[in-house]
């Protein structure tokens, strides 16, 4: 039951971010091809079915498919249109999961509690 949980919340940010840049795309304020890099660079990354539903970068990896209708979901088709919009440079950029791996780790580093100092009189040495 999580799972399914977990995989309803990831489609539902991941509709969420692809609507919000529709919005910022009508308004002429998204680089396309920086974006299909960015894709480019998530898919480089190795990312298992349960870390896409609930780590940040694999719903990001949702929305970008959805943005630019690389999915077989039937009402986010029509975005395709987007792919003839980006340059050839964009489309030979091979992904660099080495930026995303960087990422995550500056990440966890800045989320996981820190550790608290020992108190010297409980030392064992």
């Amino acid at each position: 039951m999580q799972e399914r949980e977990h995989f309803h919340l990831a489609i539902i940010s991941a509709e969420t971010m692809c609507h919000l840049w529709e919005l910022e795309n009508r308004q002429g304020e998204l680089d396309l091809d920086e974006m299909m890099r960015r894709m480019k660079d998530l898919s480089a990354y190795s990312l298992t079915y349960a870390e896409i539903m609930v780590q940040r970068e694999g719903v990001e990896l949702l929305a970008l498919a959805l943005f630019f209708g690389i999915t077989s979901e039937s009402r986010f088709q029509k975005n395709r249109e987007r792919l003839s919009l980006l340059s050839e440079e964009t489309f030979a950029y091979q992904g660099q999961s080495e930026k995303i791996e960087q990422q995550v780790k500056e990440r966890r580093k800045r989320t996981l509690p820190k550790a608290k100092p020992q108190d010297p009189q409980h030392r064992l040495f």
